[in-house]
């Protein structure tokens, strides 16, 4: 009996080694597998990448035509010759120009341990960069590199375009009495700081995304009109035309209107407030300088300097009333009054309310201090004291203009989705991201890890956030209102084929960032085909894959681990373990794999599943409010 043990073990033996060798075998004499790339395939990144990096499985080497890139349009992007790294296993190429924004097409050759020759591709977009403050920190909502320039933008603005219209009120006085000292024109100086303003926001635009959005971004366009409009006044009012110089002015008014937030709450007059609530606003500032220039060049000439005092005075209490009535409407249309005070945008919103209370009450005692002639030199302190309140009002509104609105968690939850749900997730930084397309609507759910126990109450958490779409090449604000706690909801109409979502979200007391997505559209229900990718994946027994996991996208994630489980195991631990998910969808794919998209709702998760021809699944990418979770299945060729 104990002969016939030790045969049968020994038999036992000789099988599972020989069962081991064919394994390792088929699993050696198999091609390297593509398990990391950066930019992510499928994906789309906010920032232009600086380099295109693939890890794979096992030492490659580069091929002669190692890594391309390749726009819609065909054209091949310029890029540096491939290097190894890693021992070998990745293979990173740097590229000579950033891609601006767009889809494009990554080639790759490598050969492999076998000697055989691999190539396949992989697509990835570039978006938009909506800041440059890179949502790091706290204060992600405002970039105040912009507001620096922006405020240069405005005061350059406020200078020339005052200047022309006070150079008429101090042109009587000065006709009468030419022996009043003329005051040299503040309109070239105005002019200047105004194009240094722009100049810095297109130094800005361009590092965060690249040169060509100067022209192909809808924000670069901006800023030339803006350029063009300022350099043609300083020409016109060079050439004596006072009167073109203004008009040229208004291109600049106008480009401002339609780049605000009203504009985009409401678009056409949302503009058109923004415009005349500038125009006035500068009108105010540039022409009450002037003001004060004149009275201290004047001072000792008391019947001019009232003349001129009292003509600011009639035009300060219009441009007033203009002021105050268009920043009513504005905030209105732009923040509830419960968010007055509990967000950044309505702080801000506050004391730029607070300063022009102040200097319209300056305003009146210099009105009533000016019918009184002994006291011409407190009017000349009063006026300086204006002056530098509403300096400090541009200041202000250079803020609110680079910051984004709130949204008041208050307000209602979004209208039901009709048909198909896109549901789609990452972190951006540690905040996750929860993403549910639909016909006509885009909700955004934000979400935070928990810092108290489980089952204490979660202490109110402060997002905000703001999103773009590209599609086209045509770029569009999205109008995001808030639909409770971390919650977003934008009306947007999806257009066919692809386009790329960006979103930069901020939270309170966590590290935010910047994402973006492709939102392929239409989308049709993939119910069926999860339920058949989990019995062919259960049927494979044994499932080798590398996994790698990150709770802060902010950093570089770590190396994938390569991981051996039984299916049955694997899949017990997946929440489409059942075959079964609240919301599935087939996304459009051009190439034999199947990309399913596949969402929780309720646990805020989403989970990204590629097919293979055969059903199998090759990778997936999961992603909740703490973790972004991406697995690379490697399956044994079968001769």
């Amino acid at each position: 009996m104990s002969l016939f043990l030790r045969m049968f073990q020994s038999i036992a033996l000789v099988l599972v080694a020989g069962a081991l060798a064919v394994l390792g075998a088929g699993i050696a004499g198999a091609h390297p597998t593509l398990l990391v790339t950066e930019p992510g395939s499928e994906t789309a990144v906010s920032e232009p990448p600086q380099t295109i990096t693939l890890i794979f499985n096992e030492q490659v080497a580069p091929g002669a035509d190692a890594i391309k890139v390749v726009d819609d349009a065909g054209r091949e992007s310029p890029i540096d010759a491939a290097e190894s790294s890693k021992g070998g296993r990745a293979i990173t190429s740097r590229l000579s120009d950033a891609p601006s924004p767009g889809t494009y097409t990554v080639r790759w050759q490598v050969i492999g341990a076998d000697g055989d020759l691999v190539e396949e591709d992989f697509r990835f977009a570039v978006g938009l960069a909506l800041t440059d403050s890179g949502g790091g920190d706290d204060s992600a909502s405002t970039s105040w590199t912009e507001t620096v320039l922006r405020w240069l933008l405005f005061v350059g603005f406020a200078l020339a375009l005052g200047t022309i219209v006070a150079e008429r009120l101090s042109s009587v006085p000065h006709a009468e009495n030419p022996s009043l000292k003329k005051l040299r024109t503040w309109f070239p100086g105005g002019i200047c700081i105004a194009l240094v303003g722009v100049a810095g926001l297109m130094v800005s635009l361009a590092a965060s995304s690249s040169v060509a959005a100067l022209w192909q971004e809808r924000a670069g366009i901006i800023l030339l009109v803006e350029t063009c409009g300022l350099v043609l006044a300083l020409a016109l009012k060079a050439a004596g035309s006072t009167r073109l110089a203004s008009a040229a002015l208004l291109l600049v008014i106008a480009a401002e209107g339609l780049r605000s937030h009203a504009n985009v709450v409401a678009p056409g007059w949302g503009a058109f407030l923004t415009a005349v609530h500038l125009a006035a606003a500068a009108i105010w500032v540039g022409a009450l300088l002037h003001t004060v220039r004149t009275a201290f060049a004047w001072r000792g000439q008391h019947a001019p300097v009232r003349w001129v005092v009292a003509g600011y005075t009639r035009l300060a209490l219009w441009t007033f009333i203009v002021v105050v009535t268009t920043g009513t409407i504005s905030a209105l249309l732009l923040i509830p009054v419960a968010a007055m005070f509990s967000t950044p945008y309505g702080q801000l919103l506050t004391v730029k309310l607070l300063f022009v209370i102040a200097a319209s009450g300056v305003a009146i005692s210099a009105r009533r201090t000016m019918r009184r002639t002994e006291q011409v030199g407190k009017l000349r302190n009063q006026i300086r004291i204006e002056s530098i309140l509403l300096i400090s009002v541009l200041a202000i509104s250079a803020a609110l203009v680079s910051t984004a609105p709130a949204n008041s968690p208050a307000q209602p939850g979004p209208p039901a989705a009709i048909g198909p749900v896109l549901p789609l997730g990452t972190l951006a930084g540690q905040i996750g991201v929860s993403v549910a397309a639909s016909e006509g609507q885009l909700v955004v759910r934000l979400s935070t890890p928990r810092r108290v126990d489980y089952y204490a109450q979660e202490p109110d958490q402060e997002y905000t956030l703001i999103g773009a779409l590209r599609a086209g090449g045509v770029n569009t604000s999205l109008s995001l209102r808030g639909c409770g706690s971390g919650c977003f909801v934008a009306q947007t109409d999806w257009p066919l084929g692809e386009s790329v979502l960006t979103l930069e979200a901020a939270a309170t007391g966590w590290r935010g960032g910047t994402v973006s997505m492709l939102i392929p559209w239409p989308v049709q229900s993939g119910d069926t085909d999860l339920a058949r990718a989990v019995d062919i994946t259960r049927a494979q027994k044994n499932l080798t894959f590398y996994e790698s996991v990150t709770s802060d996208a902010a950093n570089v994630g770590p190396e994938p681990q390569q991981l051996s489980l039984s299916s049955e195991f694997f899949l017990a631990q997946e929440p489409y373990a059942d075959g079964t998910a609240p919301v599935v969808v087939r996304l459009p794919s051009a190439g034999r794999q199947l990309r399913l998209a596949v969402g929780y709702p309720a646990a805020g998760m989403n989970v990204l599943l590629d097919l293979d021809q055969t059903g199998r699944i090759i990778s997936e990418t999961l992603s909740d409010a703490k973790h972004l979770i991406t697995r690379t299945f490697v399956y044994p060729e079968v001769n």
